[in-house]
């Protein structure tokens, strides 16, 4: 790769951001080209988001994508939204156009697509569980909604943003959501529940998981939004149950892929991008 005055800068925010794949699969597909870009990798502290931004302007980033816990708060910051942020009022991908920043998230198409390609998981008509109502929640559940699920009920540590989310998708879209808190997970139908999404960074620091092993059974479709080396406890815990899982390597590839659109207007380079990451696992 030969940096110069020329190069394209992209990369993506957050915190933390040192265990994040995301520079390897998309320098992977900039070298695979031989184009004039890099993505790097910006820890960024909730307290210097703002001075960030203007940095990136300043620096002229070609683009970012943002993760926890900076998707929501980001918004402030952009001149627009578009695309699914401006339901969700969450942002993982940010393109500069002439020192404009426009945000969008492409987290729910790539949750979508993961889902449907990787796992092979139809979602017309089948009933889903949330782990978290923060951002990542915020940013797929219109997608779901709009894949034909069923049922879609939403467990949170804090109750009262749950119900916030549950109010504002009964507003916007008009699709009514169960919400529950953590405690009340024994109670819920798990014999009715087809898939489990993790949407909370439990399992990334940690060996932890929000779902004990007993409510799971072997008909659900667990899916981590956590990736690292490795596996998470809750996909060990699901793959012993007999359920069928999926990682967030899966979800990173995929709204990956998504934002590389936006910012070259081309179809990404998939392949390129999966081998990339994949050797990682």
């Amino acid at each position: 790769m030969n940096i110069n005055g020329r190069t394209a800068i992209l990369g993506v925010i957050g915190d933390p951001v040192g265990h994040s794949l995301s520079p390897v699969m998309h320098n992977a597909v900039y070298q695979y080209l031989k184009w004039d870009c890099v993505y790097i990798p910006c820890r960024v502290n909730a307290a210097d988001l703002s001075t960030a931004v203007q940095g990136i302007r300043a620096l002229n980033f070609k683009g970012i994508n943002v993760t926890v816990p900076h998707k929501q708060m980001i918004v402030a910051e952009l001149d627009d939204v578009f695309g699914d942020s401006r339901y969700s009022g969450s942002v993982n991908t940010v393109i500069n156009k002439d020192g404009k920043l426009f945000g969008t998230s492409t987290d729910g198409i790539g949750l979508v697509n993961s889902i449907q390609t990787d796992g092979g998981f139809q979602l017309h008509g089948k009933k889903t569980l949330l782990l978290g109502a923060g951002g990542t929640t915020a940013a797929v559940v219109h997608r779901l909604i709009d894949s034909g699920i069923s049922k879609l009920i939403v467990v949170n540590r804090d109750l009262a943003k749950a119900v916030a989310l549950q109010q504002k998708i009964l507003q916007t879209r008009g699709f009514p959501i169960e919400v529950y808190s953590l405690p009340n997970l024994p109670e819920l139908d798990w014999a009715g529940i087809d898939l489990i999404i993790n949407t909370t960074s439990v399992g990334l620091n940690n060996d932890e998981s929000l779902l004990a092993k007993e409510l799971l059974q072997p008909h659900h479709f667990v899916y981590d939004v956590v990736y690292k080396k490795g596996e998470t406890r809750l996909i060990r815990e699901a793959t012993a149950a007999g359920c069928q899982v999926l990682s967030g390597l899966s979800m990173l590839l995929f709204q990956g892929a998504e934002s590389f659109k936006i910012w070259f207007e081309m179809e990404p380079l998939l392949d390129i991008m999966r081998q990339a990451i994949y050797i990682y696992r």
